[in-house]
């Protein structure tokens, strides 16, 4: 059924149209990234977020007991999608610097003070991992050790009950 229009049909003389319609969304339309309108942009290298690197982070509103306040954040998404052109979310890790956090079972990992470029000892509370846009990220403060990443990875396991 095609659609009708009828005259005069609102306080101004709008004109109704019945049956299926198609809305068109209003508003700023995305810009063409790259050199050539319709190219592949490429992320530069300075733009590039790396599993296991620490930035801080706002991570305000938040509700209840998740984290919230400006704090560090661990990267723990693969670095796949942090590559991605277009991708624009990260999987992140708060850090806390709590002493109650610490005991807050296997999916708290304690993390010694300048690891990362922390400023003092933190606890990577991998049972509040959370999605945040690339924007929200701040300064890099730096990157965890392998060692310490993989301790990070034993707390998500831990949290998310992965084998």
């Amino acid at each position: 059924m095609a659609p009708r229009a009828e005259e005069g049909g609102g306080p101004r003389g709008h004109r109704r149209v019945r049956g299926r319609v198609r809305w068109k969304l209003r508003g700023p339309r995305p810009r063409a990234r790259g050199r050539l309108a319709g190219a592949v942009a490429t992320p530069k290298a300075e733009d590039a977020v790396k599993r296991g690197d620490v930035f801080w982070a706002e991570l305000s509103p938040r509700s209840g007991s998740e984290q919230r306040g400006r704090r560090p954040v661990i990267v723990v998404s693969h670095d796949g999608f942090n590559e991605t052109a277009g991708w624009r979310s990260v999987i992140v890790v708060p850090v806390s610097t709590s002493d109650a956090e610490a005991r807050r079972g296997p999916s708290a990992v304690a993390l010694p003070e300048a690891a990362g470029g922390l400023r003092k000892p933190g606890v990577a509370l991998c049972h509040q991992v959370t999605t945040l846009d690339r924007g929200t990220l701040a300064e890099q403060t730096g990157a965890l050790a392998p060692d310490l990443m993989a301790r990070v990875d034993d707390g998500l396991r831990a949290a998310l009950d992965l084998e």
